[in-house]
């Protein structure tokens, strides 16, 4: 597989729900800047699954943050949906801490997120229901949030996110202080929701397995400053699939191997 990619940019940039063009991203000023990110170009299709992928420090998560709104390049344009983003507006955000409210019911923390949207409380009560049944969790909707277990808590956190119909979810490392059983089974909970909701996916990580299971596409950013090093289309079913059969094929293994290798390499550039 080619990490050039010629005809792949072509088409996203035709349809793409992310524009990144030549950025740069600087902390601090004068003799004591520091370089995090760049330059990076990306362009990224709507209803991807993008998952970036990289030692720690390699900017990931500024990269994230660039997208989100958070924080405006030093150089270069970002864009979402064809503007600029702006915090907290077209995208669904989930963190490696849930950030729930511990006051409020299961359903409440979700129904919070459709209230934000200006939906009524009718309009709430009906797809509350709903979106806790996506994500597995029909059955504590009256629990609150520190009655159930921190897998339990992530979940809550991606049905919050996905209860506001923004084309865009963004997600950093939320599951990278879960128990190795809990992280996998998300894992899965998650690619089942994301695969044909229609959104486009920025999914932020260490770990290569993950990567390649999640993504439709990972890009492997090198050390600081992170540039990429790998732009990797993913062509692994998504749908019609067992999650263990998937893991367990020899495509999947020459992917992870892919993946595992360029991350090795960019660490050390």
């Amino acid at each position: 597989m080619s990490s050039s990619r010629p005809e792949a940019v072509s088409v996203e940039k035709a349809t793409a729900a992310v524009e990144v063009r030549d950025v740069t991203h600087r902390y601090g000023t004068g003799a004591a800047a520091v370089t995090a990110l760049g330059p990076v170009s990306l362009s990224v299709a709507a209803g991807a699954f993008l998952v970036l992928v990289g030692a720690s420090g390699c900017g990931k998560t500024t990269l994230l943050r660039l997208i989100a709104g958070f924080e405006r390049p030093t150089e270069g344009t970002v864009l979402a949906g064809g503007a600029e983003p702006e915090p907290g507006r077209g995208a669904g955000l989930v963190f490696q801490q849930p950030r729930l409210l511990p006051w409020k019911t299961v359903g409440g923390n979700v129904a919070l997120g459709l209230r934000y949207a200006g939906l009524g409380r009718e309009e709430q009560a009906r797809r509350v229901p709903e979106l806790l049944t996506r994500v597995g969790l029909s059955d504590v909707a009256h629990r609150r949030t520190w009655q159930i277990s921190g897998g339990q808590q992530q979940r809550v956190a991606i049905a919050r996110a996905l209860a506001v119909d923004n084309p865009l979810l963004l997600l950093d490392e939320p599951f990278a202080a879960l128990d190795a059983l809990t992280r996998e089974r998300l894992q899965e909970d998650l690619r089942r929701v994301s695969t044909g909701a229609g959104r486009t996916c920025v999914f932020v990580t260490h770990s290569v397995d993950e990567a390649v299971f999640l993504g439709s596409r990972v890009v492997v950013l090198t050390s600081r400053p992170g540039r990429v090093a790998l732009d990797l289309d993913i062509d692994l079913p998504r749908t019609g699939i067992e999650p263990d059969e998937l893991r367990g094929s020899p495509e999947y293994a020459a992917l992870r191997a892919t993946v595992g290798h360029a991350v090795r390499e960019a660490a050390s550039t």
